[in-house]
Parts: C-alpha cells; sequence; structure tokens
C-alpha cells in the first residue's frame, strides 16, 4: 500500500500539485467549507501527509490545507532547506488554493519548526492566527539537550543527518530499513497505540519514500540546515527579544519529550509575555501523537480551533 495517500483513504480531498515560484511542485491535499479559517497541517520526519490519516475525519467541518514537506519524496526539492524558505513555498501554495482566507498551523515535528520559524517571523501576511505546535522543543534547545547521554542516544539522528556523508551512509544501509528503524525507535510503547500507527500499512508507506534517493538528500539537508544558520538565527531573535506573538498550543508526549525536558518552562521563554501560550503534556504515547492517539489529539486541535476561530470572528 506503499502508494497509497490522504486522497486514497478520504476521497472527499482534492488532491492539487502547485508549481511554485521555485520552479518545484508542491502537491497538497485540501477541503473547502468555504468559510472561515484554514487548518493547516504540516508533517514532519520521516513522514509524509499520511500521517494525518486518523486525524482527517475528526475535522471535516473546517477547511483544510494538507500539504507534502517539500524535500521529503512528494513535493520537490526546496532551493534551500531553511525553515523559512520551505514555510514561505508552502504558504505560496496554499495562496493558490485559498486566496484570501486565515491560516490556523498545526505542526507536527519539522513541521512544528517550520511554524515556529514563521510565527517568529510574524509577517501580517502569512495570516497566521493561532498555531498548535506538536512534540517539539525550539531547536536550540534541543541541541542543549545533548548533555544528557540520554537524550543523545534517543536523538541520534540530529547530528547524524546533518553530516555530509550521512545520505550515503543511509542508502548503504537502505533507506526503507533506516526509516523503519527509525520509525519503531521513536514511537511510544503503548500497545494500542503502536496498532493505530501501523494501520493503513504506515510504515511501508514512509519507508517507500525513504527508498528514494532524493528524500534522503532532501531531509538530510533539512537537518544540516537546523545544526547550522537556524540555531544562530534563533540564537540572535531571542538575543533581540524576536519571540511568538501568536497564540500557541504545544502538545506533546510526556513519555518522551517531557522525560528530557521542562516543556512549559522551555517555551515559556520563547513567547512574548502577554500572548497566550498552552503546553499540555499527553501521557503513554509516544512522539507520533497524532497517529498513536487520534483522538485526544483531534479533541485538543478542536477545543482550540473553535475558541479561536471564535475570537477571530468577533474581530
Amino acid at each position: 500500500m506503499a502508494d497509497a495517500s490522504l486522497k486514497t483513504l478520504h476521497p472527499f480531498l482534492n488532491e492539487v500539485d502547485t508549481k511554485v515560484s521555485s520552479g518545484g511542485t508542491i502537491r497538497s491535499y485540501s477541503h473547502d467549507t468555504r468559510s472561515g479559517p484554514v487548518l493547516l497541517l504540516l508533517h514532519g520526519y520521516p513522514q509524509s501527509s499520511y500521517m494525518w490519516r486518523h486525524i482527517v475525519p475528526w475535522l471535516k467541518d473546517y477547511s483544510l490545507f494538507i500539504p507534502e514537506l517539500p524535500g521529503y519524496g512528494i513535493s520537490s526539492l526546496p532551493p534551500k532547506p531553511d525553515k523559512r524558505t520551505v514555510g514561505n513555498l508552502i504558504l505560496e501554495a496554499f495562496r493558490s488554493v485559498f486566496p484570501s482566507r486565515d491560516v490556523i498551523w498545526v505542526g507536527h515535528d519539522r513541521g512544528a519548526r517550520v511554524g515556529h520559524r514563521l510565527l517568529v517571523d510574524n509577517d501580517a501576511s502569512h495570516r497566521i492566527i493561532t498555531a498548535i505546535l506538536i512534540d517539539i522543543v525550539p531547536t536550540t534547545q534541543q541541541w542543549r539537550a545533548f548533555a544528557n547521554p540520554l537524550a543523545s542516544i534517543a536523538y541520534y539522528h540530529w547530528p547524524f543527518l546533518a553530516l555530509p556523508t550521512a545520505p550515503q551512509l543511509i542508502e548503504a544501509m537502505g533507506g526503507y530499513e533506516y526509516c523503519k528503524n527509525s520509525l519503531d525507535r521513536a514511537r511510544g510503547a503503548n500497545e494500542v497505540g503502536a496498532a493505530k500507527f501501523k494501520e493503513n500499512d504506515a510504515v511501508d508507506h514512509y519507508s517507500h519514500l525513504f527508498s528514494l534517493p532524493e528524500t534522503i538528500a532532501g531531509s538530510c539537508a533539512d537537518y544540516a540546515s537546523a545544526a547550522g544558520d537556524e540555531v544562530k538565527e534563533q540564537e540572535s531573535d531571542q538575543k533581540e527579544g524576536k519571540k511568538i506573538q501568536t497564540s500557541t498550543l504545544v502538545l506533546y508526549s510526556a513519555s518522551n519529550l517531557g522525560r528530557m525536558h521542562d516543556v512549559d518552562a522551555v517555551w515559556k521563554e520563547w513567547v512574548q509575555d502577554g500572548t497566550e501560550l498552552r503546553t499540555v503534556g499527553i501521557k503513554e504515547f509516544g512522539h507520533y501523537l497524532p497517529e498513536e492517539t487520534p483522538e485526544q489529539v483531534a479533541e485538543f486541535v478542536l477545543d482550540w480551533v473553535e475558541k479561536h476561530s471564535s475570537k477571530q470572528a468577533k474581530i
């Protein structure tokens, strides 16, 4: 079932390939209720938009835009792998489908990091009215955690993927096997969650994408960027007091990320005073929360979206 997609599972979604200014193409799946803000759902590593398959039915009352992250095997490689470039390309594709609608950013893993960059940029033209970031702390905070041996082992792929030789090493092992191993390491120990994660041949779907040299190269470039200029930029942002000024919900795995970080305390340092921030640790499940416990994630997302959509309607 490696060739399955969100469209395969949910025919009400519209599949679009959008040509963007970089010369590449971004594939997306959308659903238009004709009014209100649009939920933009962006996946992370080592996955695709397929990771939202359990969540989509819960969100049908809202307009949806679900892109494939550039460089991860379906959308084209971006001209530069930094989060701002990638985020702007995604928003360019978004505007081709929804020309004048507000955005609610919902990002998991790398998708959350792209969202974090755009939130700090605080560009009014992006029209991001609120955000939900799933299972991350800011990039510089993640690097600092490597002083903890447990974190170094759990997140070993961060420095590894940033190496110039990482693509060749992964190809030597086989991208399929490497991806499968990576997925096994990060998911939770809860048996129900593990079974839910594997539904619809998800492991085969993701691993098949990592059989492609372009996916390996693109994802490694993403991590290399996160080890270089992106760190310097975040450090500069913090020194200059440039922080998130948009209401933000952070959902995280209490069993995984929550063991390595005081997530609430960390994010308070990255959100401007007076800006609404809520952090919620979800117990018993691992990194892939939207797949392992979709009902819980959907409930938090819907509550947050309803609250902030109502606020926007009153403005």
